[in-house]
């Protein structure tokens, strides 16, 4: 069993398809097509069931998977251990973060550890809370930033930020104009939220729920940018965070709402799975984020 046939069978059970997978690795479809079938003589069993209908991976080949991660991850951490005899890091740290904190927090953050360390590279993906949460758990990326709920009991949180969700209208909207508004006002608007899934949404249906209205008119929209033009063009209202109205408000075209409620505080969280504590490039990135703030 060769380091590259764990890659090949990795990026097969992620892409879910032999050819995006060799594209992905720069790799032949045979030759990805020969290291599945070379791990699957090796373990004398079938791994994944391919037809052309469907594309399902075995009980015994979901297990090679969970172990294929944490023996890349071994192996990338190897690699960095080997590197700090020379006290610089690099190769690429994968980081995936929530709309929120990716879009609007993380990028001022990373200054001080590509100042400290310009060798590294940065892979960052953006994704909603529970998307993060299923990449970290899964060893698709080597730590997560999250400001939902974490549901895995068998990853690390560290909390490194609190946050703020307020309440914005449109410059032109009717509620823009009033000093405090209503709960029957907030009750009647329609609501830009975010999907199922995502941190912010967690939190803005909480909001609802504390003023007695769990349905409001809703119009979904996938992003925070998304949300955000939509309020300014006066679609509806939103609870969203603070760093991610900072511009608008500042400019004008939002406008805070009062709607008398006690602060709607949440705090972001690194989330990282044990085995990738003792990673140098995620060390280095947690201390960084951890003393930004």
């Amino acid at each position: 069993m060769l380091l590259e046939q764990l890659h090949t069978y990795a990026a097969v059970v992620e892409l879910k398809n032999f050819t995006k997978a060799g594209e992905a690795l720069n790799l032949a479809q045979p030759t990805v097509s020969l290291h599945i079938k070379q791990l699957e003589e090796e373990f004398g069993t079938e791994l994944i069931i391919r037809t052309k209908k469907q594309f399902r991976i075995t009980p015994a080949g979901r297990l090679l998977y969970d172990r294929a991660k944490q023996l890349i991850a071994l192996a990338e951490e190897t690699k960095e251990d080997m590197i700090r005899q020379s006290g610089e890091l690099t190769g690429t740290l994968m980081i995936a973060a929530s709309n929120t904190i990716g879009e609007y927090v993380l990028p001022r953050l990373l200054a001080p550890l590509l100042l400290a360390h310009p060798k590294l590279e940065l892979d960052i993906a953006i994704a909603n809370t529970e998307e993060v949460e299923s990449m970290v758990h899964e060893f698709r990326c080597d730590v997560g930033c999250v400001e939902g709920t974490v549901r895995q009991d068998s990853l690390i949180a560290v909390p490194f930020m609190e946050d703020e969700l307020i309440i914005i209208a449109g410059a032109g909207h009717p509620l823009a104009v009033r000093q405090t508004v209503t709960a029957e006002d907030l009750q009647n608007a329609r609501w830009i939220t975010r999907e199922e899934g995502s941190g912010t949404r967690e939190h803005s249906d909480h909001l609802l729920r504390s003023i007695g209205h769990v349905a409001p008119k809703r119009l979904i929209i996938r992003s925070n940018g998304g949300v955000l033009q939509a309020v300014k063009a006066g679609l509806g209202i939103a609870a969203i965070s603070v760093h991610a109205a900072r511009d608008g408000l500042g400019a004008g075209y939002l406008v805070r709402l009062d709607a008398g409620l006690p602060p709607q505080k949440r705090t972001f969280s690194l989330l990282h799975a044990p085995l990738m504590a003792e990673r140098a490039a995620v060390g280095a990135f947690l201390e960084t984020v951890t003393e930004g703030e």
